[in-house]
C-alpha cells in the first residue's frame, strides 16, 4: 500500500493463528492505546501479621512495618536515608541485596 495515512487507519494484518471474535484475523494499525497502570495480577493480598523489627528505635518506633511491606523514609538531602537503608541491608537475613 502506498500513499498516506493517518494513526487510525487499518495498515497489516499478521497470520499468527490467533483470530478474534468474528473468526477473522486481525487488523493492526498505526498507534494502539495501552493501560498507563494495570494492577498486578494476583490471586488474594496475604495479611501482615509480623512486625519488622530492625533493632534501630528510630524505625522501630516512628515508621513501623511489616515482614514483606512496603514503607518509605521521608527526609531532607544528607539526613541518613541511606545509612538506614544500608544498616537493614547489612544485617538483614537475605542472600542477595539488590
Amino acid at each position: 500500500m502506498k500513499g498516506q495515512y493517518n494513526v487510525v487507519e487499518n495498515i497489516y494484518q499478521i497470520d499468527n493463528g490467533i483470530k478474534d471474535s468474528n473468526g477473522k484475523l486481525p487488523f493492526f494499525s498505526l498507534s494502539h492505546l495501552w493501560p498507563v497502570r494495570e494492577s498486578r495480577p494476583s490471586t488474594e493480598a496475604l495479611a501482615a501479621k509480623t512486625p519488622l523489627l530492625t533493632g534501630q528505635r528510630v524505625m522501630d518506633g516512628i515508621f513501623p512495618s511489616v515482614l514483606g511491606g512496603t514503607n518509605a523514609v521521608p527526609g531532607a538531602f544528607g539526613c541518613g536515608k541511606t545509612v538506614i537503608s544500608q544498616s537493614l541491608s547489612k544485617y538483614s537475613n537475605s542472600d542477595i541485596i539488590v
